[in-house]
């Protein structure tokens, strides 16, 4: 009977051991990493973009980046925690953007300041790809706002658009929305996409010249400039006629043919 009670003993103790030795081990055992995933931002993209980018990486589900964030979003590229909360996410973006665009804007503006900068050179980012030409366009547009005449910028329309962009029709311009530009002058309520520092740079400091009037060859992406209405529409015959030829949709500004 006494070896048996000793045996019980001996068979609890150890018992006991290897529950407290498991449970030790539970407690400092490390966690397992939580996963995470780079992802870029290229220049350009809406948060309507960036929502699904973020959401087929897994780092959002169900709540999204708001559409009040346009602008704000500074193209980069960033790590996060998969999945991360919307908040999350927020600051980690908005930060950045604080970050970057400080060296380029001067303090002391007020956010409706920011905001004109912002929806100018998310404009001049869908529009025009070379940087010298982006801060001739900024001046372009400054000098329309100026002289209360209307922008008619064709990204604009792709934003309000429903399908495709082009080819831009009639129809389209006639879009009953304060983004469209052919419509309503002056800019649209806000930016139309996510701009990358170099056309923040242009908006900031746009170049003086003597063009009222600009349109993209459809070839080379080159923009081609125009003094007069004149000149820009011997520009609208002369590159439609190439876009035909190549194929391919030839973005004209301002012309009287919109």
């Amino acid at each position: 009977m006494r070896k048996f009670i000793f045996a019980l003993v001996i068979w609890a103790v150890v018992l006991i051991l290897v529950i407290l030795a498991q449970a030790v081990s539970h407690y400092f055992r490390k966690p397992p990493p939580t996963p995470r995933v780079t992802i870029t931002i290229p220049e350009g993209l809406t948060v309507s973009d960036i929502n699904k980018r973020l959401s087929d990486a897994g780092v959002l589900s169900g709540e999204m980046l708001p559409s009040d964030l346009e602008g704000y979003l500074f193209p980069d590229t960033y790590e996060f925690f998969i999945p991360s909360g919307v908040e999350v996410v927020k600051k980690k973006f908005l930060d950045n953007f604080k970050d970057k665009i400080e060296p380029v804007i001067s303090g002391g503006l007020s956010g409706s300041d920011i905001e004109k900068i912002l929806t100018i050179a998310s404009l001049i980012e869908k529009e025009i790809p070379n940087f010298s030409d982006r801060k001739i366009v900024s001046g372009i547009i400054q000098k329309r706002l100026k002289n209360n005449m209307p922008l008619q910028i064709d990204a604009s329309i792709c934003y309000i658009k429903l399908g495709p962009c082009v080819p831009i029709t009639s129809e389209d311009k006639k879009i009953n929305s304060l983004y469209n530009t052919y419509r309503y002058k002056g800019l649209p309520p806000g930016p139309i996409d996510n701009p990358g520092l170099d056309a923040i740079e242009a908006s900031v400091n746009p170049k003086p010249s003597p063009y009222w009037y600009y349109l993209s060859d459809p070839k080379t992406g080159k923009t081609i400039f125009s003094k007069t209405l004149d000149e820009h529409n011997v520009n609208v015959v002369k590159y439609r006629s190439e876009e035909r030829r190549v194929g391919k949709e030839c973005r004209s500004r301002w012309s009287p043919y919109h």
